[in-house]
């Protein structure tokens, strides 16, 4: 669990970073809109039934946004996620 003077922090940095850094800001929208788009897939996969490949899908996806997020917040595109 994080403090609250942890989320603001975080908040605060995120907010600096968008504001600095508007290449690293855009590939991490374009990283949460991926995978939601992964998330939206494997949803309706899963209606008809297993959905391994779209699970797998969305696992990458969300490393994708993971690494995406700390390149935003280390204000660097060179994670070591």
């Amino acid at each position: 669990m994080i403090t609250e003077s942890q989320h603001v922090a975080a908040v605060h940095r995120l907010a600096c970073a968008r504001q600095q850094h508007p290449q690293l800001r855009a590939a991490e929208a374009n990283a949460r809109v991926v995978l939601a788009a992964a998330i939206m897939a494997m949803d309706e996969a899963c209606d008809t039934g297993p959905a391994v490949a779209e699970q797998a899908a969305v696992e990458q996806a969300r490393h994708a946004y993971a690494v995406a997020l700390a390149d935003l917040i280390r204000g660097e595109s060179n994670s070591c996620i």
